[in-house]
């Protein structure tokens, strides 16, 4: 659980816990085989928190922009937690209740957003997490 392990430590390097965190921008890489890893690696974090926790992937509405994409998800996210805006998962209509996950779909979701969890991976192995944290 290697990206489990990213989440951890860059809430550590953050300075907080799982509880402090507002909404997930996950990697959403769009395949079940690896979005159902991430989900486990949430639910390793995020524990019973996971079913409340609001989770997206707003770079479904653009495509997967391969290694643009964490870049598109930090943009995002620094704009809903100025805005208290945070968009749905992109071009998701049915979301599997397997995962156990809280997605935003349908729609936009007006919420203060303090402290955002954007999640990045790749090929070959490569994990990553950032955490953002407002300074209001």
């Amino acid at each position: 659980m290697h990206l489990a392990r990213a989440m951890r430590q860059a809430l550590d390097d953050a300075g907080l816990t799982p509880d402090d965190v507002d909404v997930v921008f996950a990697d959403g890489m769009g395949t079940r085989e690896h979005d159902l890893l991430e989900a486990r690696a949430l639910g390793t974090v995020f524990g019973d928190r996971l079913a409340r926790l609001p989770v997206t992937a707003p770079h479904g509405l653009v495509g997967r922009l391969c290694a643009g994409t964490p870049a598109l998800n930090v943009a995002t996210a620094l704009l809903a937690m100025r805005d208290g805006v945070v968009p749905p998962v992109g071009n998701l209509t049915d979301p599997d209740p397997a995962y156990g996950l809280h997605l935003i779909t349908g729609g936009p979701r007006r919420m203060p957003v303090d402290v955002a969890m954007v999640n990045a991976r790749g090929y070959g192995g490569f994990n990553s997490c950032l955490v953002l944290t407002s300074t209001t």
